[in-house]
């Protein structure tokens, strides 16, 4: 995740809810209550330095909380709102920490809202379970005056982690190997967003009657509620885009160790599940081959990243596996209760989406939600409502029990799918390609470089990308990009890219003499950060 962060802004990674508290509280109970949950939980004091080309967890020592309030009694309805997306989308320092912050909003004498943001670093869905129930019980005992009776950690969460990383066992990773054999290009999804289309949420709610009928269907079929609407899904994307053949990206929770059950942090995987339907007439068929591939998924489950490094996809964009995600979270128990307040716990969406398209599925009490999460660079709210709009439409014709599959759309060329035309290189990309070459050819031990060579076909992996960041970036003299190695992924298209962003020299300007300087800057710049 420390990686996508260096390929996505910084906002698709955080966690915000907006808790509206109507009711008499106790602001100091609740600081106090979130003072204890910050002592409690070693990742809610953790934090990221990197230094060199090694990164690390820093977990600080427990201290005093401080719970900011900020006074909007005199401000207009919507200034809450405002500070809630301020928060939400304000960065982290992810060096220094905290990764937690908290802000009490005061509306009237007995109306509040807590903005509570978290980065998803050291965070995930089955964390904010722990967090609220562990906050009521820490409130409540606050508010007596009383020690708060929170389950005991008895593993720290840095050992928790260092647990987890077990060498996948040849099994899995040949079920991976095969399960992802000849994997289907890129995705592209049906819609041409004007340029600067900013991303976006598109939210549609489904009726009771048809809630009830798709988890009927999937009782039919031995499916979970998730597993049937991940096999809507993936009908909505060949029906838009022709694919028979999709892979879409799932979270998967790993707390299989007792230890996990009661700990904040982050426990969650994202493995890529393959949807075939070719020659599935039947969404029955569909059904099966989900159920399949879903039980086997998290049967063989290892980090995306291992799996990754042994089907060796193609990696010229931000997600090599998948562009599509699907999640679901069930039904969560009430929102926490804090003395007399009535509270409310929703979700701030932060501006900014991780992927092309992420459909997320939230069952509550009263109703199903499905949040159409979208990049402006693939779809525009138009396109997105369309999708949504039709993938209710789907849910209502696939949970008829004879329900056939929608018959296909003609084949689109696109911009993913037609063959790229090579553009010469300048002579100053040649130089570049050559000190490139050079610097692959030390981080990876091989004994050429070619100029088409990929840089993930030779063996590279995210954690040697940081050494050949740091070695371009002195040898150059300039930063390079954690982007710029991900999105030019061969010797040729990196050193392209360089030349062509490169701002034109002065008049007697020395490119070598350059080169030293700025070298000798970053030097200097990373000295001082030690």
């Amino acid at each position: 995740m420390w990686f996508a962060l260096q390929l996505t802004p910084d906002p698709a990674y955080h966690v915000p809810y907006r808790v509206r508290l109507d009711g008499p509280l106790d602001p100091g109970a609740l600081s106090a209550a979130l003072g204890d949950l910050v002592t409690q939980h070693d990742a809610l004091r953790a934090s990221f330095p990197l230094t060199g080309s090694e990164l690390r967890q820093r977990v600080r020592s427990a201290g005093a909380f401080t719970l900011r309030v900020t006074d909007l009694v005199a401000l207009p309805p919507g200034a809450a709102t405002t500070r809630a997306e301020e928060l939400a989308r304000e960065p982290f320092d992810l060096a220094g920490g905290p990764l937690l912050r908290a802000e009490l909003l005061r509306l009237a004498p007995d109306r509040h809202e807590l903005i509570l943001v978290v980065h998803h670093l050291v965070f995930d869905g089955r964390s904010a379970r722990v967090f609220f129930a562990q906050l009521a019980e820490a409130y409540a005992a606050r508010a007596a005056h009383r020690i708060p009776e929170l389950p005991p950690q008895p593993v720290a969460y840095p050992d928790l982690i260092d647990a987890q990383r077990v060498r996948p066992s040849g099994v899995d990773l040949a079920y991976w190997r095969n399960r992802l054999r000849d994997m289907p290009p890129p995705l592209a999804l049906p819609g041409s967003p004007a340029p600067g289309t900013p991303d976006g949420l598109h939210r549609v709610r489904l009726t009771p009657d048809l809630a009830d009928r798709v988890r009927g269907t999937g009782r039919r079929h031995r499916c979970t509620s998730f597993m049937t609407m991940l096999a809507a899904f993936a009908v909505l994307l060949r029906t838009h885009t022709g694919r028979t053949d999709v892979v879409i990206g799932s979270p998967a929770a790993d707390r299989r160790r007792p230890e996990t059950a009661h700990a904040i942090g982050l426990f969650v995987n994202m493995l890529p599940l393959r949807v075939t339907m070719t020659g599935a007439p039947a969404f029955a068929d569909v059904l099966a081959g989900v159920r399949d591939a879903v039980l086997d998924g998290f049967g063989h489950q290892i980090p995306v990243e291992d799996i990754i490094r042994e089907t060796g996809p193609a990696r010229g964009g931000h997600s090599p596996l998948f562009q599509a995600v699907f999640w679901l979270h069930p039904a969560q128990a009430e929102s926490p209760t804090l003395g007399d307040c009535r509270t409310t716990v929703e979700e701030i969406f932060t501006g900014t989406a991780k992927y092309d398209l992420t459909l997320g599925v939230r069952e509550a009490p009263n109703g199903t939600v499905c949040d159409f999460f979208y990049r402006g660079t693939a779809l525009d709210p138009a396109g997105a409502d369309r999708l949504a709009t039709a993938y209710v439409q789907l849910l209502a014709a696939l949970t008829d029990p004879d329900a056939v599959l929608p018959s296909l759309p003609p084949p689109v060329v696109t911009a993913a799918t037609a063959t790229a035309t090579a553009t010469p290189i300048a002579e100053s990309a040649g130089l570049l390609a050559g000190r490139i070459a050079e610097v692959w050819r030390e981080v990876l031990d091989v004994p050429a470089v070619g100029s088409q060579d990929n840089f993930f076909d030779l063996g590279g992996h995210s954690r040697l990308m940081l050494r050949v960041q740091g070695l371009l970036a002195e040898r150059l003299g300039t930063d390079v990009s954690m982007l710029d190695l991900f999105d030019h992924p061969t010797v040729a298209a990196l050193a392209g890219h360089l030349a062509a962003t490169a701002p034109p020299a002065a008049a007697g300007d020395d490119p070598a003499e350059r080169r030293r300087a700025g070298a000798l800057r970053l030097r200097q710049a990373r000295g001082q950060q030690e």
